[in-house]
């Protein structure tokens, strides 16, 4: 018998893994594909290009994660996207986004004036928020009877006015908070993606300034609110993972997929493998998605009736899509072929705001966007190891197109050809050599996330915090006894930050320290 079996080794498992394993349990992790990562991987699927399949950026990853296992030691390797966005605009216009907030304020002053100087002002409205973005991600969130004392934290910090605007953001719509800073749409567009990454909504739906916060609180080589490169692909977060949690002793078992978890008495026993073989466990961690645990792996469990219908009512409809590919030149979007700043920058293909509105409402109708908001990003700008020279790796992430069981697959082409044809209107030799469309079908098939959600459930204001993924069930921990949750699906939700792992292993070693689960 092991002491703890983590099912799925996506970064989430893994860091759950490896903090279990250093407090001295022994832990072995099982993977039901060929290579861990879970969503958090590089594959080579043609030769010599290193393509990320699934996330394709890093800022997310808490510091102290990084440094209490080590992983620069291990082989992560960022680099900085800087820029980190480049819109090009109908009109010729073209607006870079960088990390130095002087060289921005210039770029918006093409733009407005009033803007630029408000550009610094947002810019320290965010500074505040991620200095509490530690206590508010790598803690789970408080019982109500403590919720007091998360806003006394708040007023500790920051003046009553500030505290209050950013619990507001938990229910705010990101357009009316970009319209109290910015009055030109192309400020408010490139500033807008965030707030609608793997959300079902528009930035004018209540909930998505939320979403907008979570994206712009993380930090690259110590520069706050920027992004990177993982070299290598984000594989090489969960391989440098990987290392650390073998080193403090974590058995890690690929093709190894779990096809039952094992309950006896409203108490975990185990798992049960593919193939059959049993695996004895004091203690279960699952890094699937909610729905995945509580209705597959937990299929012949006793569970109330009443929790059932709760799990099958989480929202987790997936609505993005991945085209990853290579192509033999740099896009042209008006300065040549050569290597530019905009290569280096994800190119933001969102005009304004009003076509990412259109863009959802197409969806809402049609299951697709006639023309979807883009994400272009071109690693090996800047990295030598995703692709040989004279090629150049890519990956498009693009919204809407809902998931759908039955026409998903139908569409890939069709997805394909809008994507292509609207960044020709803006690149036109924009021609890929090979490329692969994952549709949210693609990704619950190839990740094994319900409904193809990258981040396991919608972050709607009632799927966050106390009521992720369920009121009662925050803390991660489910109602079977030993069994525990680490994924997305739980609190602070998706992404690549490791919190909902860290916070994972928290609560397993105080229950542990209680005797709980005997």
């Amino acid at each position: 018998m092991i002491d703890v079996a983590i099912i799925g080794g996506g970064h989430n498992g893994l860091v759950t893994a490896a903090y279990l394993a250093k407090a001295g349990l022994k832990v072995a992790v099982f993977e039901r594909r060929e290579i861990v990562g879970g969503a958090s991987v590089t594959e080579e699927l043609w030769p010599g290009i290193k393509v990320s399949t699934g996330a394709y950026v890093l800022s997310l990853l808490r510091p102290k994660i990084i440094e209490e296992l080590k992983l620069r030691q291990f082989g992560l390797k960022v680099y900085l996207k800087d820029p980190g966005l480049f819109l090009p605009f109908e009109n010729g216009k073209k607006l870079y986004i960088w990390s130095s907030l002087e060289k921005t304020k210039k770029e918006i002053e093409k733009f407005s004036k009033n803007d630029a100087k408000n550009y610094e002002k947002w810019i320290k409205f965010w500074d505040a928020f991620a200095e509490m973005a530690d206590f508010l991600m790598l803690n789970p969130p408080p019982h109500m009877d403590e919720a007091k004392n998360l806003l006394d934290i708040f007023k500790g910090n920051m003046n009553e006015e500030l505290a209050l605007s950013f619990l507001r953001t938990f229910l705010q719509d990101a357009k009316s908070l970009l319209d109290e800073y910015f009055e030109t749409d192309e400020v408010k567009s490139a500033l807008a993606e965030d707030s609608v990454v793997g959300t079902f909504a528009s930035p004018s739906t209540p909930g998505t300034a939320y979403v907008l916060a979570h994206h712009v609180i993380g930090e690259v080589n110590g520069v706050k609110g920027a992004w990177g490169y993982v070299e290598g692909g984000m594989g090489g977060v969960t391989q440098a993972l990987k290392r650390s949690a073998e080193q403090l002793g974590v058995e890690i078992y690929t093709n190894a997929e779990v096809d039952e978890i094992l309950v006896k008495n409203g108490k975990v026993e185990g798992i049960k493998l593919g193939n059959g073989k049993i695996i004895n466990a004091k203690i279960v961690v699952s890094n699937a998605d909610p729905k995945t645990t509580f209705l597959k792996l937990l299929r012949n469990a006793e569970l109330e009736e009443d929790f059932i219908r709760r799990v099958k009512a989480l929202k987790n409809i997936g609505v993005s899509f991945k085209i990853v590919g290579y192509l033999d030149e740099l896009p042209d979007f008006g300065n040549g072929k050569s290597l530019s700043p905009e290569h280096i920058a994800s190119e933001l293909i969102m005009p304004s705001m009003k076509y990412i509105e259109k863009a959802y409402d197409d969806a809402r109708t049609l299951g697709y966007s006639k023309e979807p908001w883009l994400s272009i990003n071109i690693q090996s700008s800047v990295d030598p190891t995703v692709a040989p020279p004279g090629k150049f790796s890519f990956s498009i992430f693009g919204q809407y197109l809902v998931y759908d069981s039955k026409r998903n697959d139908e569409m890939k082409e069709k997805i394909a050809e809008i994507t292509f044809d609207k960044i020709r209107e803006f690149a036109p030799n924009f021609k890929p050599i090979k490329y692969e469309v994952l549709t949210p079908l693609d990704i619950e098939r190839r990740f094994g996330i319900s409904g193809g959600n990258i981040f396991h459930l919608d972050m709607t204001p009632d799927q966050l915090y106390f009521f992720r993924p369920l009121i009662g069930y925050s803390d991660y921990t489910t109602p079977i006894k030993g069994l525990y949750l680490c994924g997305s699906g739980t609190h602070p939700g998706g992404g690549v930050t490791g919190a909902p792992g860290y916070n994972a292993h928290v609560k397993i070693l105080e229950d542990l320290r209680k005797g709980v689960n005997k």
